[in-house]
């Protein structure tokens, strides 16, 4: 009889703590997108840049050509001195007739309009000075820096090309590090994901992935805003998350699958996802008892690419066959070539990634003896 056993491999039912997740596909923004236009108009000078670099907040890109705006500030500074020597000529004045008109040497009509020309000429010389100020700030303009760090999109424009103020279009610059990724989940996951949003202290709760949904993530972030209604056209909410991007892996308008963990579930019970087995009546394991394997019938919580998570139906040290061998039946005489005690599929080294049971497609293939 020991010649006629199936060799099988088993893993033991464990407990860990496990990511309650759902899975969506989102769409990464830039937090922060400026189109830099020159604020006068004037010929290009040097264009400090190139196509695709990136800048730091106040890095130089362009230069206009001064020379008009540098003399308009010189003539605004002697406009300014002249208008002051106008201005002490006419205080003198005011300040030499005061004693007389009290002596009644001058009249007193004299006195005021002297005193007008004095007021007069204290207000042109304010003037001066707001003219001088703005001869400064076009003079500063010349020079167009980078208004935050990021990274510049094309460069098509020349040195000695005139641009006009507020109307050539230069660059744009996008911020790339952190960035927003927008995605939605069902409206009947609103409660969790409110939970999740308010949940402090605030950890990276998100996870970004290419779209193949493969390797390591993108990059983490944590979820930032939860809209305020649910879209009765689709049936679901818009989210958003902040996510780093030191290395800029994550690129605005890409598409990434985002998975965003809702709640830690503690202490749950985990066998190999591929010992999941569907009959009609709904998932089995085939547990190890007295050296022949038995049907289990178990209710699961959620299922992952390599783990599934048990609500009942299985007792933390079961012993569950995986993977299935082809001529396995219940109530097969077996014998246990090799054990996994972690409760983990044998070759296996992936993270576990836990989906809703809505999403949750079926594992393995159905018994023909399934109850």
């Amino acid at each position: 009889m020991a010649g006629m056993a199936v060799p099988v491999q088993v893993s033991q039912v464990t407990t860990r703590d496990m990511p309650v997740t759902t899975t969506s596909v989102g769409t990464v923004q830039s937090l922060h997108t400026v189109t830099v236009r020159p604020q006068i108009t004037g010929m290009l000078s040097a264009v400090a840049v190139h196509s695709g670099q990136t800048v730091k907040a106040g890095e130089i890109l362009f230069r206009v050509d001064s020379a008009p705006f540098s003399a308009a500030l010189k003539q605004a500074e002697a406009k300014l001195r002249g208008d002051r020597a106008q201005q002490k000529y006419t205080a003198d004045q005011v300040a030499a007739l005061r004693p007389l008109v009290a002596k009644d040497y001058v009249t007193r009509q004299s006195f005021e309009q002297a005193q007008a020309t004095a007021s007069a000429a204290a207000a042109l010389v304010e003037q001066d000075r707001y003219a001088l100020e703005t001869a400064r700030i076009q003079l500063a303009y010349t020079t167009i820096r980078s208004p935050i760090a990021g990274r510049l999109g094309a460069v098509d424009i020349k040195a000695g090309n005139v641009v006009q103020a507020n109307t050539s279009t230069l660059v744009t610059i996008n911020q790339m590090n952190p960035v927003e990724v927008n995605f939605s989940v069902p409206q009947s996951q609103l409660p969790a994901t409110r939970v999740a949003l308010a949940a402090t202290p605030v950890a990276d709760n998100v996870a970004l992935f290419r779209e193949d949904d493969q390797g390591k993530p993108l990059g983490m972030g944590r979820l930032s805003f939860v809209d305020n209604t649910v879209d009765a056209g689709t049936g679901t909410v818009a989210l958003r998350a902040l996510a780093n991007n030191p290395e800029n892996r994550l690129w605005p308008g890409q598409f990434v699958v985002v998975r965003l963990t809702l709640s830690t579930l503690q202490n749950a019970k985990v066998v190999p996802a591929r010992s999941i087995q569907q009959g009609q009546r709904g998932p089995f394991v085939y547990v190890v008892r007295h050296n022949h394997a038995e049907m289990q019938p178990v209710k699961l919580a959620f299922i992952t690419d390599d783990l599934a998570v048990v609500d009942t139906g299985l007792a933390v040290g079961d012993a569950v066959v995986d993977p299935i061998p082809a001529r396995m039946r219940p109530g097969a005489l077996v014998r246990v070539i090799e054990s996994h005690p972690r409760g983990e599929a044998a070759g296996t080294g992936r993270s576990a990634r836990l989906y809703h049971p809505e999403a949750r497609r079926p594992v393995g293939m159905r018994d023909k003896n399934a109850p």
